[in-house]
């Protein structure tokens, strides 16, 4: 049985927390990006920007981190060819400002199934099995619902709720709570500048808790990798109804104006033939 002396005391996790969050993943970026089309069906890329220096460190220990992820993508890739809505599953990476991108490329045929055939492909790597293990980690998986005549619902949750049965309110105690503050101070000090981005794109997004841009076509939220580390964070909801084709009302004028230029394109042939006849 181990002693009390042998347990790390509840201050010790807190400020080890970064550090060995920095030693099992190191510092990256995450951008993922969603749309809905206008057919009914949808894509997701998701990229991760590694610092070339943590993967050039991993190197003299003898592993290349990018054998395992390549080797998760073509396994993803066997995996996904079986369901008969995936039309397409890509891999590529490309170095920017001194990172190497890994990107995952997703397309199916029902975006309603979008968030589901991404999430079996991360079950398949063996870095995201790894993380499942830890707290506190991002959760990328999502949801899109249709509501009928081109309207979706994407919905992303972090996390428990707040005060929801078996969730913790962070610190029991002022010690506790101190040392969980000192913890996130560091981690916001090495990490402050690395961030997970979620866009949404559509033809409109008419509602939604995120920052939509000047055409309204696409709506985004950004959070520093901490604040999803943190506690207070958990429960978070991204949410938005996207507008993946004209909406029902505008159908009659889409249809309409066609239509009417040619009915007066023949009315002004006829006229012409009846001026020529006369």
């Amino acid at each position: 049985m181990t002693s009390p002396t042998d347990r790390p005391s509840p201050r010790l996790r807190w400020l080890l927390a970064p550090l060995v969050l920095l030693t099992l993943t190191g510092c990256f970026d995450l951008l993922q990006e969603i749309w809905i089309l206008p057919d009914g069906s949808g894509r997701v890329v998701l990229d991760v920007g590694l610092p070339k220096t943590f993967l050039d460190l991993a190197r003299t220990q003898g592993k290349d981190p990018l054998e395992g992820l390549r080797a998760d993508a073509r396994a993803a890739e066997a995996e996904l060819k079986k369901d008969a809505d995936v039309t397409k599953f890509e891999f590529r990476e490309y170095e920017e400002n001194g990172q190497q991108h890994i990107v995952y490329d997703l397309t199916v045929k029902d975006a309603t199934r979008l968030g589901e055939l991404q999430k079996r492909a991360m079950e398949l790597s063996s870095t995201a099995k790894q993380a499942k293990q830890g707290k506190g980690k991002a959760d990328l998986t999502f949801q899109i619902e249709s509501r009928g005549f081109g309207e979706y619902v994407f919905v992303q949750r972090f996390g428990e709720p707040k005060n929801a049965p078996g969730s913790t309110d962070g610190a029991s105690n002022p010690s506790e709570q101190a040392a969980k503050d000192f913890g996130m101070q560091m981690a916001r000090a090495l990490m402050g500048n690395h961030f997970y981005v979620v866009r949404v794109h559509g033809q409109t997004v008419s509602e939604t808790n995120g920052t939509l841009n000047e055409k309204k076509d696409t709506v985004e939220w950004k959070y520093s990798l901490v604040d999803l580390l943190d506690e207070a964070g958990k429960g978070g909801e991204l949410r938005a109804v996207v507008q993946a084709a004209p909406p029902l009302w505008l159908w009659p004028v889409v249809l309409g104006v066609p239509l009417l230029v040619l009915v007066l394109a023949v009315m002004a042939a006829r006229r012409q033939r009846t001026r020529r006849a006369a």
